[in-house]
């Protein structure tokens, strides 16, 4: 614990001479500048020096400030009360100037926030300057080197110079402190050494040219805003920093030699003049590059933001293109169940139209056979039943002709053999022979009947809606039209009935439709159910196949 305690104040010790060395250093080249009781300059690197040391090194280093400012004071012939009480003001100026910043501005020395440089700006540069500037002319003025009438001017070109010193020295020292190099590649070290060229040859032909000297002639100095610009948008902080600090020494060595549009027949009038174009550029570089970091931090949010939806899209489209892929799997697996049903139920349709065929049509055969042997013996005999067994033998044979065709009906053979063409030539058959109906059959030779649930589908939905027809129509004639057109198939059914208004089939939701329109789903097409021009009804179910000719041939 000792040691570390020791290597601490060792430690603290020497950054504490550093900083006293360097403001030593500063002053001395300020002091060369004075224009008032051999203390107050209009060129004063020191404060800057003060403010960047206590913001990167701390607060225990501040009276590295005192000192630095007691010995440079002393050494240019203050006297040495005087010497200390600006030394206690540098000193305090500059801890003020910190602690404004980080308490109550929450500063950042990376200058890439317009607040952070507003409050440098008004916080650094024109209050903490005033306290130091107030401190050093009152210990002048009582050391009898500043006359009462000179007090105010005094004033503001301590306060001048100070500030210049923090707007022009600190924000370089900041840069080179956060900032890394900014060129990054032979192109920018060429970009970089153009820049630093033009700035020193324009900047030498401003500042240096004896014909600008004493004419006021200062928006020639407007010449060097350009690069300045240039800096600030292609290097950044380090860029126009160092642009602001180059300006500033060509400009003030040209100033103090009698040269450029700020030489006035008064040094101190040059270098007021001199000061007042520093801080605006320096204000004016900062106000850019803030703004110029801005700009790029908010473009790179955007940027990140705008990667973050395409991610999170992605994300979203890949949990779509998955619950698509379960559903159409889970669509499938349904379809293949239906399928399995129907194919279950038409076999179990064909079950019970064997069992009507084979078991209650044998055995009414075998009775109507009995009843017509039975009549025979009753005729012979000159019964007067016979009458009666002959009306017997009648019925048992229309029961057996209508088991035959129910039988046929659910258990259409024709199909097996002959295919869907073959099975509604029976169905159009029976339409007419049991019904007394004219049923006529109309199939399109492209129609595609390969599939053999297809072919199921649609024998059912035409029976379902023969059914219909010779039930509620009342009409003469029924046609069964299958053709293609336009990459559709349609099957209709049409009558001329007596018809079924629109309003009242939207409406409906009988067994028949709803059976209809299941069949037209499993066929991926629609059911539809309209009054047609002969008055009656035609039901069509429509679903996809591919393109053919539509020449249609008429089956009667």
């Amino acid at each position: 614990m000792v040691t570390i305690r020791g290597n601490f104040r060792l430690s603290l010790f020497l950054r504490t001479g550093m900083v006293a060395l360097a403001y030593y250093a500063g002053a001395k080249i300020g002091l060369a500048y004075a224009v008032v009781g051999g203390a107050v300059s209009l060129v004063w690197p020191s404060s800057g020096i003060a403010l960047v040391a206590l913001l990167a090194m701390g607060f225990a280093v501040a009276p590295g400030i005192a000192i630095g400012s007691f010995l440079a004071n002393l050494s240019g012939g203050v006297p040495a009360g005087a010497a200390a009480l600006i030394g206690i003001g540098s000193m305090i100026g500059a801890l003020t100037a910190a602690l404004l910043l980080k308490r109550a501005a929450r500063f950042q020395i990376t200058l890439d926030r317009i607040r952070d440089v507003l409050a440098f700006i008004g916080l650094a540069a024109v209050v903490s300057t005033a306290v130091s500037a107030l401190f050093g002319v009152t210990a002048l003025r009582g050391a009898g080197l500043v006359p009462p009438a000179e007090y105010g001017a005094a004033f503001l070109k301590w306060w001048l110079g100070d500030m210049m010193g923090v707007l022009v020295v600190a924000p370089p020292l900041f840069s080179f402190l956060a900032y890394s190099n900014p060129v990054r590649s032979a192109r920018q070290t060429v970009e970089a050494c153009g820049l630093a060229i033009a700035t020193l040859w324009v900047s030498h032909l401003i500042f240096g040219a004896p014909q600008l000297a004493g004419h006021g002639y200062y928006p020639a100095a407007l010449a060097v805003f350009p690069f300045a610009i240039w800096a600030a948008l292609r290097f950044d902080h380090l860029g126009i920093n160092t642009t602001t600090l180059v300006v500033s020494v060509v400009a003030i060595w040209g100033t103090t030699h009698g040269t450029g549009p700020f030489a006035a027949e008064s040094a101190v009038d040059s270098l007021v003049r001199w000061c007042t174009f520093a801080n605006v550029l320096a204000i004016t570089g900062l106000l850019l590059v803030a703004a110029r970091a801005q700009e790029k931090r908010a473009h790179r949010l955007l940027q990140a933001s705008h990667i973050e939806l395409e991610r999170r899209v992605e994300e979203r489209t890949e949990d779509l293109q998955k619950t698509n892929n379960e559903l159409k799997e889970e669509m499938a697996q349904r379809r293949l169940l239906e399928e399995e049903l129907i194919r279950i139920g038409d076999q179990q349709q064909k079950l019970i139209g064997r069992e009507l065929h084979d078991g209650l049509g044998q055995h009414l055969t075998s009775l109507g056979l009995y009843c017509a042997a039975m009549n025979q013996k009753l005729h012979a005999q000159g019964h007067p039943a016979s009458a009666d067994a002959a009306t017997i033998v009648e019925l048992v044979k229309q029961a057996s002709s209508m088991t035959r065709r129910i039988a046929h009906g659910l258990d259409p053979v024709a199909m097996e053999h002959g295919g869907l063409v073959a099975a509604l030539k029976g169905l159009a058959e029976t339409a007419r022979t049991l019904n007394g109906v004219d049923c006529t059959l109309r199939i399109a030779p492209d129609v595609d009947l390969v599939d053999p649930l297809m072919q199921i589908n649609l024998y059912r939905a035409a029976q379902e809606a023969v059914s219909n027809a010779l039930k509620y129509s009342h009409g003469s004639s029924i046609w069964i039209d299958l053709q293609q057109a336009d990459g559709l198939q349609t099957l209709s059914i049409s009558d001329d009935g007596a018809g079924v208004d629109q309003e009242d089939m939207e409406r409906a939701s009988g067994l028949g439709l709803h059976n209809l329109r299941h069949r037209a789903s499993l066929l991926g097409g629609s059911c539809a159910v309209t009054r047609n021009g002969m008055g009656g009804t035609t039901v069509a179910i429509s679903y996809p196949q591919p393109e053919g000719p539509a020449h249609a041939r008429e089956i009667r």
